[in-house]
């Protein structure tokens, strides 16, 4: 299997269908949530997958409680950085008000890379708003779970803002050649939109029926997931997508594609009321871009000008192609 993240395929059928308790999609009460990270020994790295996995469970209108951590190290990697995964995970957690419950720890031979895993238990909370309102399509537990034919597509922050923090932090000196070093600087600093935390909680609390994080292959890759995961169609106008040009420099620089470049910290809202949410989540300093729309059937479509295009499924990473 190629480097990165399994593909929706492979993980349908080897994983999904050899899975016979109830997932945590289908419990109203309670799930659990994976989150990791595998790529470049940063001193955060930690709290990055502690981010990563919380957002998982905000997403689904969930308040995490606990956490397992697990940390698998290459042979060569030093203590002393153990010690900074760990305890920038703890510090991210416990901002939250997260237990780390249980952890585990080993080293595999030729690992290239640190791989962090972060598994929550969270509890499903009840929304007042949601309670009062009436929808003959849906039952209650569903509410925040499955988005509709004739729902409005917001997209908040930018695409590409873990990819673009990522290839700033370990790649600078590259792009620093070619661009004024003020650009990296600007793309390090987007390391601090990375949780999702009050934007969910918002759309939560105003009615939003699905919401999907972006993380691992990008916008497009939340996009369609959100589209597939409800059954429906999406169509998205490209020009609307919401994107920093420090990401799009980056991106030209080492010749990727910024939309299926990792995008953890942009949220995917589907929604009825999108005017209330944005002026919302506006009020609350945080960008938001209406992108498109839910469709009838399943044709998952991005628009440029003219064209269209349909999107494809997930496969892997761009940062893949600089990094490992």
């Amino acid at each position: 299997m190629k480097t990165g993240k399994v593909s929706e395929n492979i993980i349908k059928r080897s994983v999904l269908k050899n899975i016979s308790r109830t997932s945590a999609e289908e419990n109203p009460d309670c799930a659990l949530f994976t989150g990791y990270i595998a790529g470049e020994s940063m001193g955060e790295a930690g709290a990055h997958a502690m981010i990563k996995a919380v957002n998982r469970a905000l997403e689904a209108g969930c308040k995490p409680v606990s956490a397992s951590l697990s940390v698998t190290m290459p042979e060569k990697m030093r203590e002393k950085r153990l010690k900074e995964i760990i305890a920038s995970a703890d510090r991210e957690a416990v901002s939250r008000r997260i237990s780390i419950i249980s952890g585990h720890t080993e080293t595999i031979p030729e690992l290239k890379y640190p791989i962090i895993t972060v598994t929550l238990s969270a509890i499903r909370e009840r929304c007042d708003t949601l309670d009062a309102e009436t929808d003959d399509r849906v039952s209650e537990t569903e509410r925040v779970r499955k988005a509709f034919p004739g729902q409005t597509v917001i997209m908040t922050k930018w695409a590409g803002i873990y990819g673009s923090a990522l290839l700033a932090t370990e790649h600078a000196k590259g792009p620093d050649t070619k661009y004024p070093p003020f650009l990296t600087e600007d793309a390090r600093g987007l390391w601090q939109f990375l949780s999702i935390e009050k934007e969910a909680t918002s759309a939560y609390k105003y009615g939003a029926r699905y919401m999907y994080a972006c993380s691992d292959g990008g916008v497009f890759a939340g996009l369609w997931k959100l589209a597939d995961r409800s059954g429906v169609g999406i169509e998205v106008d490209l020009k609307a997508i919401p994107i920093r040009q420090e990401t799009v420099e980056l991106c030209e620089y080492y010749d990727i594609n910024p939309y299926k470049m990792g995008s953890d910290g942009s949220l995917l809202i589907a929604t009825d009321g999108p005017e209330e949410l944005i002026d919302r989540l506006t009020r609350e300093e945080i960008h938001a871009s209406v992108i498109g729309r839910i469709t009838e059937g399943t044709d998952r479509v991005v628009i440029m000008n003219e064209d269209k295009r349909f999107l494809e499924e997930p496969t892997q990473d761009e940062l893949c192609k600089v990094l490992w």
